[in-house]
């Protein structure tokens, strides 16, 4: 959440777009805080205003805090986004999805912003290192749902399909999709919709196999840790030093120096 009618998604570097978010949610707050009437010329609590609700669909995730955010300009909250990622000239590991409904104008954006500034503002997308297989989802499917009339469950079906399809194509994404659906009615966030994947638990015998497979040749091997990868079974073949050090180099210039004198003083 940016501001009450503003949302976004986030890849990237997720840190970077945590502190983002986070730096966006707070100015806009504070702007609201410090203009009761609202932000970008918006009226708080007008006609122009925007009082809808956020349906978090019972899953209790987010704060209570979350229903003191204001209403923002959409063009605002965007304008912002992007000077702060051109100020850090790219920096920030940090794509988003921002989507929102602006009261004012009574429309619906969506952009995607790229770690640089740059904006695109688009009808559907998907970023991050799932997105070739989400947009291929997309592509194939969303001009079929908007010649009809396409319902908010059509809506929500196809991007969760999407996600999903990124999720099957690329090892660096998760497994867990989130919905939000914002609207002049206000703001639908269902979490877990696809809830992540967890391992199943081995069988014992598995277990036993996996043993035997890693602990055969443990014997005449030796054990240990890597990197924090676990003990993994190694065996010495030969030794050979490729590059002698500083101190090595001199040590054998001495043994060298040593023996030659000693020659010298047997003579």
């Amino acid at each position: 959440m940016l501001a009450k009618n503003v949302w976004c998604a986030g890849a990237g570097t997720s840190a970077d777009v945590e502190a983002l978010v986070r730096g966006v949610k707070f100015v806009f707050w504070v702007r609201g805080v410090l203009d009761s009437s609202g932000i970008g010329n918006m009226g708080g609590g007008g006609e122009g205003g925007w009082n809808a609700f956020i349906d978090r669909g019972g899953d209790g995730s987010g704060g209570e805090d979350d229903h003191d955010v204001p209403s923002a300009s959409v063009p605002a909250v965007l304008h912002y986004i992007r000077s702060q990622l051109q100020k850090s000239r790219g920096s920030l590991g940090a794509n988003l999805l921002v989507g929102g409904y602006d009261p004012h104008s009574h429309r619906a954006t969506l952009a995607a912003i790229h770690p640089h500034g740059s904006m695109d503002v688009v009808t559907y997308a998907a970023l991050g290192s799932g997105g070739l297989a989400a947009t291929g989802v997309l592509e194939s499917r969303y001009p079929k749902i908007r010649s009809g009339h396409c319902t908010v469950e059509e809506g929500i079906r196809l991007a969760v399909d999407a996600v999903r399809a990124g999720i099957d194509n690329d090892l660096g994404s998760g497994s867990q999709v989130d919905v939000c659906v914002v609207s002049r009615e206000g703001v639908l966030y269902r979490r877990a919709v696809v809830r992540e994947e967890e391992l199943e638990w081995v069988s014992m015998r598995n277990d036993q196999e996996e043993d035997h497979r890693t602990n055969r040749d443990f014997g005449s091997a030796v054990s240990s840790g890597v990197n924090g990868f676990g003990n993994v079974p190694f065996a010495i073949q030969s030794k050979r030093i490729v590059v002698f050090g500083d101190l090595d180099a001199e040590r054998e210039k001495r043994k060298w120096l040593d023996a030659v004198l000693g020659a010298g003083v047997n003579q």
